[in-house]
């Protein structure tokens, strides 16, 4: 079947809105940020080294470490790594509240239709 001018400038407009539709879509641009940040924090940090020290020292003073490092990082001027952490941890954990929220969605109309 061949398509007329008309069926094609539609499906062009269609293919447009599509495009835009997923390039607007914020949980998008939460993984790209996600993903900058994970590459940024890997080539700043060691991952073996962080680990080895976490299991190096007691569980009960996991947060009193965590907290002197930060403290340290600021005190010896590495504030980039410490707001790419943070920056990367609060999007994490909207991307996590996101995707809760559309599960409970999800349950909400599977369990009134049943």
């Amino acid at each position: 079947m061949k398509a007329t001018p008309l069926q094609k400038n539609i499906m062009r407009r269609v293919y447009y809105a599509y495009a835009i539709s997923i390039a607007v879509h914020s949980m998008l641009w939460r993984g790209v940020f996600l993903g900058a940040a994970t590459v940024l924090l890997a080539k700043w940090l060691h991952v073996a080294s962080i680990w080895h020290n976490f299991l190096s020292i007691p569980v009960g003073n996991v947060p009193h470490y965590i907290a002197n490092s930060l403290l340290n990082a600021v005190a010896h001027g590495e504030l980039l790594t410490l707001l790419t952490l943070t920056a990367a941890g609060m999007v994490g954990l909207s991307c996590v509240y996101q995707l809760v929220q559309s599960i409970h969605i999800e349950r909400l109309f599977t369990h009134s239709l049943t």
